[in-house]
């Protein structure tokens, strides 16, 4: 019996030894999210993600939906390890109904990056008319 009892022990002791360096690092997510308001329509991937990190890659679709004069805008949202958003700089989409814009670039924040969303908008000029703001889910 305790010669079964230290084999199973020692079984037990082994399995566990070999789950702790053989174990695989957590995947990595793409993010998406997309959003629309009166006249615009955007949708940003993340690809790679690994939850706290200081750099993103990512690309953005801006969409005008509307034949109205207005123009869209998107922009990426970013928060840190407490919470805190930034928003990140407008890009815009001037070629009227029906016409796409797409970025692809990075973000880099020495504070973290900890959750990844856009705002799309419809401006006039330099002000905001209307806005949608979505926050990325894993897929």
């Amino acid at each position: 019996m305790k010669k079964r009892l230290m084999a199973a022990t020692s079984v037990a002791a082994s399995a566990l030894l070999l789950g702790l360096f053989s174990a695989t690092p957590a995947s990595a997510a793409t993010l998406r999210g997309q959003c629309s308001t009166t006249g615009a329509w955007g949708g940003i991937t993340v690809n790679n993600f690994n939850g706290a990190t200081d750099r993103i890659d990512f690309s953005m679709t801006i969409s005008d939906t509307s034949a109205d004069g207005h123009h869209a805008r998107i922009r990426l949202k970013t928060k840190n390890h407490v919470g805190t958003v930034k928003n990140w700089s407008w890009h815009a989409n001037y070629g009227g109904e029906g016409h796409d814009e797409r970025v692809v670039t990075y973000a880099h924040d020495d504070s973290g990056i900890f959750s990844v969303g856009i705002q799309v908008a419809r401006f006039e000029g330099s002000t905001l008319l209307n806005s949608c703001t979505e926050w990325t889910t894993a897929s």
